[in-house]
């Protein structure tokens, strides 16, 4: 897979795309999690995409809370950080929504996230502050016209996060006209280990309906 966007110095933070799935950590040396990069400068052609990083390196991590840990690799041409959240007990949101009245104004934008609480977030501790203050980007349209599709649904960059059983999910969503907020909606949903929950956002210009599938993460491949 070739990459194709283009990112600059105000703007550095690559967008994970695609069928997100939970990543299971192990604390075991001989069975790391692999994280591997290849990143590259696009050419006029692909035989003349020039080399940013490539990079493969193992991680390990271990614990009884949940927290989010930083770490930097630098490589001949870069420096790459990357933020992970290590989600203790956890379960699966599929996350979907669905304009079904009214309609997404033009020459608006929409930021759709989703922050997650958990034991830590309400027990802090100087090991662990939790994951509740990093919110995870489901569709950034930026510029754009959010992607909405002939029967409502909006297609999400991302649409599938992890979460403490005995936490909260909130997800939220933003109406932008350039940097200015025009309005702001969020709902809390409370994690299961099946089923289904559903919940309603009432923007002003539109309402949306927005569905989560639960299921337990599966330790198999």
């Amino acid at each position: 897979m070739r990459w194709l966007r283009i990112r600059h110095l105000l703007d550095p933070y690559f967008v994970l795309e695609g069928p997100t799935r939970a990543v299971m950590f192990s604390d075991v040396l001989s069975d790391p999690l692999i994280i591997e990069v290849d990143l590259k400068v696009k050419g006029a052609t692909e035989s003349e995409d020039g080399y940013l990083s490539f990079l493969v390196s193992p991680l390990t991590c271990s614990g009884m809370l949940s927290r989010v840990f930083k770490c930097a690799y630098t490589t001949k041409h870069s420096r790459l950080e990357f933020s992970l959240g290590h989600i203790v007990s956890s379960v699966e949101a599929t996350i979907f929504v669905r304009v079904i009245d009214g309609s997404w104004p033009h020459g608006l934008h929409g930021l759709f996230t989703v922050s997650t609480t958990g034991f830590s977030d309400r027990n802090t501790t100087k090991y662990s502050a939790g994951v509740g203050h990093e919110r995870i980007a489901l569709l950034d349209s930026g510029g754009q016209e959010v992607p909405i599709a002939g029967d409502g649904k909006i297609k999400l960059s991302r649409n599938v996060i992890s979460t403490e059983n005995c936490g909260e999910v909130i997800f939220q969503v933003k109406a932008l006209e350039g940097d200015i907020k025009v309005v702001e909606k969020d709902t809390i949903f409370h994690p299961l280990e099946a089923s289904k929950s559903i919940s309603e956002l009432d923007m002003g210009f539109c309402k949306m309906e927005v569905t989560v599938f639960w299921s337990r993460v599966s330790c198999n491949p």
